[in-house]
């Protein structure tokens, strides 16, 4: 909002935080002109259009009106409308349209007004004045002059009307007034009530120091009070407002002599302390009280006894003229009211039977389309049914031809195993897929693995939680699958973690039916690169990071249990680590094997820019780490039976053929995840002990998977 005398926003002050202030635009003024924004300020200024005044406090007060003129702050797309400061604004009203200020003190101070307003408001009670006054609600529930407490002399200041501003609202016109602190007081009025007015007269009688007689004195008061008002007559042709005021309330001082019985007391009081007053007094009160006591006593009886009788009369007779009046009028008003309802009643009732009529037409309707496209769709499942019969024929007798043909390879499997594997050549090249990680990388201990993992710069914050968790279960002895369009990249990081930056690639096909086609290929009797990986890590402390990749494509799928089984045994080396990968959708009878084994999403894990934070690294520098299995620490054997309780308390029971490969798991994940250790340990188990108690896992051959290819792997 440009910064212009014309252009600000007024609002109400909702909430304050430290110094600043959160005010509610309800309008905004631009080159003059006032607008009601009340309803659009939340897309004008954005924070449900909040602006913040700063350095507003103690000034401003929660509910305050304010006067400010913000402007945009911050960062870009988090630009919020900022005040350096703001004024407050206090309700004002002008009276100085009454007759006299003393019209407005009689209603301010003596009389009360019924707006029930409460809190400090400003007042013009002349054309040039205007006072700023608190208002507080008195016990008849008018609404009065509550502070200042003396006002005896209430300072009045200049009144300018550029500071008066008239808001426009739903309800009307609002007028508010923006006092300036420097101005300069214009001069006192005397407003205090009535009856401390005529405290100040009494009091002044009361003058002990005096020499004359008290009637004396009051004469004396009185004469200087009348010369004084003729003498500022005389000086003016017209009459002076605070002269008449002076006059108007010497003309009530009778009446409020009368009203408060405490001040004519007291009057009478200091006129009985004169002692020829005190002795007249005496005198005439003894006689007039014997003349009146006889006459008054007959009087007021016989008056009073009339008044009574014909009081009871008048009201007896208001009374029945009243209630005949009141039963004719309510008896009409119900029976109107009970039509009106009737007739209400029926007409609503018809619209809604009306309603419900059409809304059944329109459910017959839908419901006999419905029944028309489930006839349709019957009749195209039929026919599809029978389509998927003929094709499930179709595939048996292929199945059967199918099943001829591997029995044929294995056949021919045998044959050659009976003559003997052929040695491969000292000269023949390695196995393509396979990355040799005998590499110079420095070592790395498994309490320092995820430190490493957080200080990654290419893994977001998702994938820094996955990766600690794949590197728990591949470190334990679990075989973890890789899901997702980031699983290369991923297993890359977990590479530069554990493995030195290089690992084992071995990639699935047909020819992969039982555990041994891991290791040895069928055949030729050469080791795969998972045996060239398995050879290196027997007896030696190097470390080789293994994937398997694409295990659906597979021909079966049981070696899948035999290989976890193996690996929790620790059959095969620690030193192996093993991870999975799929290609695409798998089956359902490799979704069942799948379910028991963890699984790693890998979607969203890796930075955008992973690739160029890659790229920018120096060239001296060495993030790849080799881990040493040495390092790490076991745990004692009373946390080991904790974590085991805790399982037993869940229904999980740990087999004792298992409890090494247990004790590895909680002493990694105590390590490696801190306090998600005993959900990770609870999840690994429920998912791997189940599948597993009743016998060893199966290395037979069924659940071959058809091979699409026409005929028999060569690999």
């Amino acid at each position: 909002m440009p910064n212009d005398s014309s252009n600000f926003v007024v609002g109400v002050c909702t909430r304050q935080r430290g110094p600043s202030s959160f005010v509610e635009v309800r309008a905004q003024s631009l080159e003059g002109t006032i607008t009601d924004i009340s309803s659009s300020s939340h897309k004008l200024f954005g924070n449900n259009g909040e602006v913040e005044v700063r350095l507003a406090r103690p000034a401003i007060k929660v509910g305050d009106w304010v006067l400010a003129r913000p402007t945009l702050e911050g960062p870009p797309k988090r630009q919020r409308y900022v005040a350096s400061s703001g004024r407050r604004l206090l309700p004002f009203e002008d009276l100085s349209g009454l007759y006299a200020p003393e019209a407005a003190r009689r209603l301010l101070v003596e009389t009360g007004r019924q707006d029930g307003f409460a809190g400090d408001k400003v007042f013009r009670i002349g054309a040039p004045s205007i006072i700023e006054v608190r208002m507080s609600i008195s016990s008849d529930g008018r609404s009065r002059i509550g502070q200042p407490d003396d006002l005896t002399a209430l300072p009045m200041w200049p009144y300018h009307p550029e500071r008066r501003i008239q808001l426009p609202t739903e309800a009307g016109l609002v007028d508010l007034y923006a006092r300036d602190a420097g101005a300069v007081q214009s001069g006192v009025v005397n407003w205090c009530s009535d009856v401390e007015f005529l405290r100040h007269v009494i009091s002044s009688f009361v003058d002990e120091k005096a020499d004359d007689g008290i009637l004396k004195q009051a004469a004396v008061l009185l004469s200087g009070s009348v010369e004084l008002l003729e003498s500022k007559l005389s000086e003016a042709e017209r009459l002076d407002p605070r002269v008449g005021q002076e006059i108007m309330r010497s003309r009530r001082l009778s009446d409020l002599l009368k009203s408060r019985d405490d001040m004519l007391k007291d009057f009478m009081n200091v006129l009985r302390s004169d002692p020829e007053i005190k002795a007249q007094l005496a005198e005439r009160t003894e006689q007039l009280a014997k003349e009146a006591a006889e006459v008054r006593g007959e009087a007021m009886l016989r008056d009073r006894t009339a008044a009574l009788e014909a009081d009871l009369q008048e009201r007896r007779a208001r009374g029945q003229t009243e209630l005949e009046e009141t039963l004719r009028d309510i008896e009409a008003a119900e029976f109107a009211a009970m039509t009106t309802r009737l007739d209400a009643a029926r007409e609503t009732a018809l619209a809604d039977i009306t309603g419900k009529k059409a809304e059944l037409e329109q459910e017959v309707a839908a419901l006999t389309d419905r029944q028309a496209e489930a006839a349709a769709q019957i009749e195209a499942e039929t026919v599809r049914v029978a389509e998927t019969q003929a094709r499930l024929a179709d595939l048996e007798s292929d199945l059967a031809g199918r099943k001829d043909e591997i029995d044929r390879i294995i056949r021919m499997e045998t044959l050659l195993q009976d003559r003997g594997p052929t040695l491969a050549k000292e000269a023949k090249p390695r196995v393509p897929g396979f990355r040799a990680a005998n590499v110079p990388a420095k070592p790395i201990a498994v309490k320092d693995l995820a430190s490493w993992v957080d200080g990654s710069n290419v893994l977001t914050a998702s994938g820094k939680t996955q990766c600690v968790r794949a590197l728990t279960e591949i470190l334990a002895g679990g075989l973890p699958v890789l899901n997702g369009d980031r699983s290369d990249d991923f297993i890359a990081v977990i590479a530069e973690c554990v493995g030195g930056g290089r690992y084992v690639s071995f990639d699935c096909d047909p020819a992969v039916i039982t555990f041994d086609d891991l290791w040895v290929r069928p055949g030729s009797g050469s080791a795969t690169a998972l045996g060239d990986a398995l050879a290196e890590c027997d007896g030696k402390e190097a470390v080789r990071l293994c994937v398997v990749r694409n295990v659906d494509r597979a021909a079966a799928h049981l070696w899948l249990d035999t290989l976890a089984d193996k690996l929790r045994r620790r059959e095969i080396p620690d030193n192996m680590l093993l991870c999975l990968t799929v290609a695409g959708a798998p089956g359902d009878a490799l979704s069942e094997i799948l379910k028991r084994l963890p699984s790693i999403d890998t979607a969203g894990s890796m930075e955008k820019a992973a690739a160029i934070a890659a790229f920018s690294r120096r060239s001296d520098e060495g993030f790849e780490r080799q881990i040493d299995l040495s390092t790490l620490e076991r745990l004692s054997a009373s946390d080991t039976v904790n974590a085991a309780a805790k399982l037993m308390l869940a229904d999980v029971d740990v087999g004792f053929a298992y409890a090494d490969w247990f004790e590895r798991l909680v002493s990694l994940a105590k390590a490696l995840l801190k306090d998600e250790a005993d959900d990770f340990i609870l999840a690994s188990a429920k998912r791997r002990f189940p599948t597993f108690q009743g016998g060893a896992p199966s290395n037979g051959k069924p659940g071959l998977r058809v091979i699409e290819s026409g005929g028999a792997s060569n690999a």
